[in-house]
């Protein structure tokens, strides 16, 4: 389906204002992705303290959760299996082992303890960490004017640090749906999936309040292009949401829009909407975790995507404006 639309956006500043056309088109989503994070070296996501030559030793005087380990004894590490490799090598039973850790801008020298146990061969190091974030969630739009895509409608949060994820890079990989938990009053249901993480699709550049965002090298599934419609053209009433609820397939459900919310900045809760498509309704009973990023279509036109569920009532939910995810993908070089 193609349809132009003559309208132009340009808001207006006392720079060089960033404008979008609202008369070009998107490849439409819906495809399940696997998304994995990477930091650049091991996150160190907490510390316990444990005993070193009969002696408490406690990490925690030295590191903090959200450092980052980047190198051990001068070598450096980007992963959890570069670090075990290089703390296995000392065997004493009491190391001292030079490390440098990133805080913020700063790199910083410090020396880790650390016990081996020769009769089980392992060794503590008073570290709890991890080297990336993966999990699954729903495309939006691929954008063919810059090669980008929008994904989620909301941010990635490290869940461990209780913070919004900062991390250098990541990628996305095809998602393959197996079976879906169903959501529940106040339970929050989930899809599940198999992620082949053998044939990466896409980069990711950016992870913001409003999505995650970078350029796809190609397109997971035969789409449709649509045009897109600005936020204030959003209105209540009949809408379609395109998701997977098995392998690979996308489909369309039909929603109600209940509510908009006319927003001057970018907001993830811009749309209000109910599900009433009994098919996606006996599957899921509502919305689910790996939804998020869902596209939503009204009157021919890409309007938003999923990004929230109301717990409490999980067949209603909210979604982002896709003018905002634009906004985000449009400033990707």
């Amino acid at each position: 389906m193609y349809k132009k639309i003559v309208a132009f956006l340009c808001a207006a500043a006392l720079m060089l204002p960033t404008c979008i056309h609202a008369s070009d088109e998107l490849y439409l989503g819906g495809d399940s992705i696997g998304i994995q994070l990477n930091y650049n070296g091991v996150m160190i996501t907490g510390t316990y303290p444990f005993i070193v030559d009969k002696e408490t030793y406690d990490p925690s005087a030295q590191i903090q959760p959200g450092d980052i380990l980047v190198s051990v004894n001068q070598v450096p590490i980007s992963s959890m299996d570069e670090l075990y490799q290089q703390l296995s090598a000392y065997q004493k039973e009491v190391n001292e082992i030079p490390v440098e850790i990133q805080r913020g801008a700063s790199t910083l020298p410090i020396t880790l303890k650390t016990t081996y146990d020769a009769s089980t061969r392992s060794f503590k190091s008073g570290l709890y960490v991890k080297d990336k974030i993966v999990g699954v969630g729903t495309l939006t739009y691929y954008d063919p004017s810059n090669n980008t895509y929008g994904a989620l409608g909301h941010e990635i949060m490290d869940s461990d640090l209780k913070q919004v994820a900062e991390v250098p890079s990541g990628s996305l990989y095809p998602a393959n749906v197996v079976s879906i938990t169903k959501a529940q009053d106040n339970i929050p249901g989930e899809k599940h999936a198999e992620i082949d993480f053998s044939s990466s699709f896409a980069n990711v550049l950016a992870n913001t309040n409003i999505g995650i965002y970078g350029h796809y090298d190609q397109l997971l599934s035969n789409v449709e292009a649509l045009p897109w419609a600005k936020h204030d053209e959003v209105h209540t009433g009949d809408a379609v949401m395109y998701t997977v609820l098995q392998g690979k397939t996308v489909e369309a459900f039909t929603i109600h829009i209940t509510k908009v919310h006319q927003q001057n900045t970018a907001d993830v809760k811009g749309i209000e909407f109910k599900i009433d498509d009994e098919k996606l309704a006996s599957a899921s009973n509502g919305i689910v975790q790996g939804m998020s990023g869902s596209p939503i279509v009204q009157d021919g036109k890409i309007i938003g995507a999923v990004t929230h569920v109301i717990t409490s009532h999980p067949s209603n939910g909210y979604g982002v404006f896709i003018e905002w995810m634009l906004q985000k993908s449009r400033k990707i070089a």
